[in-house]
């Protein structure tokens, strides 16, 4: 145990915790001295930085942008008879078990623009979680992640922060997924989405859904997290046409018995709207909580989303608050044995030399938290190098580790039969 202590108290382990201080420092010293000069709220520091344009409306969204504290002229709500738009589709009854959603989910759709944001105010910055202790054993593989989750795209945990510090369900999406439009669009009642096999109201689903993916962590004043979960789910079913393609989509419980009052109160007040960048419905992934900064969609899925980039959410170094159960900071250890059959299942092709510290090494990653920690962005496996463009986020994580660990944001260390450690996780070039 001594020897590890002495590693953590020399080594890398624990540069990234003295260089996030600093950041840390920098960073609250900066965004307090905005607050103070822009005199305003989180909700409406973000609402004033954000263009906003009315392209086609009838009825506006119940839950519209705070308004700026300097009052700026408000986006002209265009007649639907001006626009020329197509006549409105009569109301039809309610899926079944939904008896309470609002005429207004068949009422003409509207969009909202926005400019890319990511200036989230943090008025009382927590500080990040001290290094858990941990043991090990010789010849054994140590992974210290950061978050949970792929870590793309909007934060769960850390909506539901932004929820309870002010902002609404706009400012938090606009955050999370930079340079998206809203649209409200007519639902028909009878439409349903296939998932896992199974065909679905897509009411239903939602309500289903926002439930089980959220509903668990929020209270019932924290609506605004659960609309926004809710027009990420239904983004993520219009952009796989109603047809999701596994289970790790999106999960839900299994009946509508199941789902709480306001979560079915937040799904009826944003019912059919749906994320768009360039005119296009963009795939809106999301997960548990970030490292503090989520991640590039390039880096996990090989394809560069525009609104899929690195953003701040630092509530989730306290995510602890807000789950009761959840860490930022997890520590898995493998045994060398262990590590060799991950590989081999995944790619038995992979060839594999006779020292283990030598099978794993992060040859990049991009820096989201220090200079040392960051997402994976390139790692060499044995004699194979995954770099982004073999989304190396998603297939490190979930098919060589089989989902053992809980993100691709680590850092790694192996100690061989002396106990000996060496650093695998932090080579920049």
């Amino acid at each position: 145990m001594m020897r590890i202590l002495q590693f953590l108290k020399n080594k890398k382990a624990v540069r990234p915790l003295a260089a996030l201080a600093a950041v840390l420092i920098v960073c609250g010293f900066v965004a307090a001295s905005a607050g103070k000069t822009a005199g305003t709220k989180t909700s409406v520091r973000l609402a004033a930085l954000a263009a906003t344009q009315v392209l086609t409306t009838s009825v506006p969204l119940n839950a519209p942008l705070n308004a700026p504290a300097e009052t700026t002229a408000q986006p002209e709500i265009v007649d639907a008879a001006e626009t020329q738009t197509a006549a409105q589709p009569t109301a039809e009854a309610a899926p079944s078990g939904a008896d309470a959603q609002p005429e207004t989910v068949v009422q003409t759709g509207w969009s909202v623009s926005f400019l890319p944001v990511n200036d989230v105010y943090y008025p009382d910055l927590p500080a990040f979680p001290q290094m858990p202790t941990f043991t090990v054993s010789p010849d054994t593989f140590v992974f210290i992640t950061y978050g949970h989750g792929h870590g793309v795209g909007m934060s769960q945990y850390g909506a539901v922060a932004l929820a309870r510090h002010g902002y609404d369900f706009l400012n938090i999406l606009a955050h999370y997924y930079q340079g998206v439009g809203f649209v409200r669009e007519v639902v028909p009642c009878e439409t349903s989405t296939l998932h896992t096999g199974q065909t679905v109201n897509t009411y239903e689903l939602m309500c289903r859904v926002v439930q089980n993916e959220i509903a668990g962590v929020t209270k019932p004043s924290d609506g605004e997290a659960l609309k926004a979960q809710a027009v990420v789910a239904y983004t993520q079913l219009k952009y796989y046409h109603y047809k999701l393609p596994n289970k790790y989509t999106m999960s839900y419980v299994s009946d509508m018995s199941r789902v709480k009052p306001e979560v079915v109160a937040a799904v009826n007040e944003v019912y059919g709207t749906f994320m768009t960048y360039n005119g296009g419905v963009i795939a809106a992934p999301f997960g548990a909580f970030s490292a503090g900064v989520t991640a590039s969609g390039y880096s996990v899925w090989g394809v560069d989303y525009p609104y899929l980039r690195p953003v701040t959410s630092y509530y989730d170094w306290d995510v602890r608050a807000y789950s009761g159960y959840a860490d930022l900071i997890d520590v898995k250890s493998f045994t060398s044995e262990q590590i060799r059959k991950k590989i081999n299942s995944y790619d038995s092709s992979i060839q594999l030399g006779a020292d283990p510290s030598q099978w794993l090494q992060v040859l990049a990653h991009d820096k989201a938290l220090s200079p040392e920690i960051g997402y994976l962005t390139a790692i060499r496996i044995g004699d194979r190098v995954l770099t982004e463009r073999d989304r190396v986020g998603e297939v490190f994580r979930m098919d060589v580790m089989d989902l053992a660990i809980k993100s691709q944001c680590f850092s790694l260390i192996y100690f061989d039969q002396n106990l000996t450690p060496h650093d695998c996780g932090a080579v920049m070039g």
